[in-house]
């Protein structure tokens, strides 16, 4: 599509593009932003992770909840808490104005570039505290007997080992930078900052008759930067895969003696200051009118009201209910599958699809959604509905059930299918009676991921969704850009409680099956 010229190929669509000045700025405003938010995401990505695994602070377990929740928060609710922390009105500028200072302003490069940093830490921090746990002590204790320094030795030896790690998890944090529609898009869009991924938006939504040419072009454009990227990390991959099998240590390294209390009060501070403090920001927001002078005042539930009784918010809410537990499934039967053929016969076809898998995870959400309509329009009964948003939800998030279960099936010994099958129990009753009940609890783990995912997913249906289709995501969205901003918070507030309620019963599931 990107090369179609009427009937004819040829580079028209490009040149029309790179003739216009957005073009150019929307590729510069990418890598700015990308580059500048995979920078600070790797530092206190990389920081956070060797504090938690070599000192001795405490509430390790609680500083890891709180590096990881960007991960289950969609970013267009941390965006959204974050605005409302910089609001006009809020606190903070109030405070800031009251001193003579110009108030701060989050719809700016600067604004986008702190939620996409915020975004891309727990991807640094998970891959980075793996392998520091797994550098071997005898290094350090030779390093030191032979006269060196605590901090020469964790320099020279700790850092050179973990730099791939670091590396990789950098890269991982500006593809996710150069995917993400939702901030920019909350962000950029009425503070006129284009990015490739809205610009995309901008080119499919204008309905022109060269518009979805232009869009597969820009797609093309996202795609080369994007599949780069994941080319250069899985180098660095290769390069830290050394340390595989190594077990990891969480014994204590650097005793931080009298410092303790203080790099514990700046972790844990930096790390609410940043997550927490915003979303009981957006939380207080949520009860407020902003009709009156006091915060009792302001007090009020209508915000709540709207968004439990309104017929399209609860049309949404199903939607993305329906499409979430549907994707799971289908991911559940392909994903192990597919999964156990990895494991078990590990051969050319199926190392094939794993790679076709994993392909649609690897590119932008927003160019998987345009392949989405340039291909299921040829199908009637697809495009414009429901099963397309499915189809799209399968294809994206099914890497993520392959990878989950194929921890899960490495798991369960061979030999236990091997004597199921001597003693005459067919294919069928084994997987009944010993596969399943063995790779339910990895399995549902990793189908827990894709719901969360597809809940909150926004890239995809901010192209695919119809009339009647709407998902939670665009439906957040498309209050923002009409600017009810309360309904909107509202709705991200109910979000946030019944993501965070649905991990606590997961945790506390985990620890009854454990005690049983």
């Amino acid at each position: 599509m990107s090369f179609l010229v009427g009937d004819q190929l040829g580079w028209d669509n490009y040149a029309t593009l790179f003739a216009q000045e957005r073009t150019t700025l929307a590729i510069q405003n990418t890598l700015k932003i990308s580059i500048t938010s995979t920078l600070f995401a790797t530092v206190f990505g990389a920081s956070i992770a060797y504090v938690v695994a070599y000192t001795d602070v405490k509430y390790k377990k609680l500083i890891e909840v709180l590096a990881i929740c960007p991960t289950v928060i969609p970013s267009y609710i941390i965006t959204l808490s974050w605005s409302t922390v910089f609001s006009r009105k809020g606190t903070l500028n109030s405070f800031i104005t009251a001193l003579g200072l110009e108030a701060l302003n989050v719809y700016s490069m600067w604004g986008i570039i702190l939620a996409l940093s915020i975004c891309g830490i727990p991807i640094v921090y998970l891959m980075t505290i793996t392998t520091l746990r797994k550098i071997p002590r005898d290094l350090e204790f030779a390093s030191l007997t032979s006269g060196y320094s605590v901090a020469h030795t964790m320099l020279n030896i700790n850092l050179k080992q973990a730099i791939p790690s670091i590396i990789g998890g950098g890269i991982l944090a500006f593809l996710g930078s150069i995917d993400n529609f939702s901030v920019p898009a909350f962000l950029g869009t009425s503070a006129g900052i284009p990015v490739l991924s809205t610009y995309i938006y901008e080119k499919v939504i204008g309905f022109g008759p060269t518009s979805f040419n232009l869009a597969a072009a820009l797609s093309v454009m996202l795609s080369v930067i994007a599949l780069s990227g994941t080319v250069l990390q899985s180098r660095f991959v290769k390069k830290s895969s050394a340390m595989e099998s190594v077990k990891e240590d969480y014994s204590v390294r650097i005793p931080l003696g009298k410092h303790r209390f203080g790099v514990q009060c700046l972790v844990l501070g930096l790390l609410g200051l940043i997550n927490v403090a915003p979303l009981v920001t957006m939380l207080v927001s949520s009860v407020q009118s902003g009709y009156a002078d006091t915060f009792i005042e302001r007090f009020t539930f209508d915000n709540y009201a709207y968004v439990f009784t309104n017929a399209s918010v609860r049309t949404s809410v199903l939607n993305s209910m329906t499409l979430a537990l549907s994707a799971c499934v289908i991911c559940i039967i392909i994903g192990t599958a597919v999964a156990y053929q990895k494991v078990r016969h590990n051969g050319k076809t199926i190392r094939f699809i794993e790679q076709g898998i994993a392909f649609t995870y690897a590119v932008p959400g927003i160019v998987v959604a345009l392949s989405m309509i340039f291909h299921w329009t040829m199908f009637n009964g697809i495009y414009g509905t429901s099963k397309i948003l499915l189809i799209a939800y399968v294809t994206r998030y099914m890497i993520l059930q392959v990878k989950g279960s194929v921890v899960a099936v490495t798991s369960v010994e061979a030999s236990l299918e091997e004597a199921s099958l001597v003693c005459g129990i067919s294919k069928g009753k084994m997987w009944g009676r010993i596969l399943i009940p063995l790779l339910t609890k990895q399995v549902l783990s990793s189908s827990f991921l894709i719901f969360i995912s597809a809940m909150t997913e926004l890239s995809l249906s901010s192209i695919l969704a119809a009339a009647g289709s709407s998902t939670i995501g665009l439906k957040i969205f498309s209050l923002q850009q009409a600017g009810d901003y309360n309904s909107s918070i509202a709705l991200s507030s109910v979000m946030v409680l019944t993501i965070l309620f649905a991990y606590i019963l997961l945790h506390a599931g985990n620890k009854v099956r454990s005690k049983l």
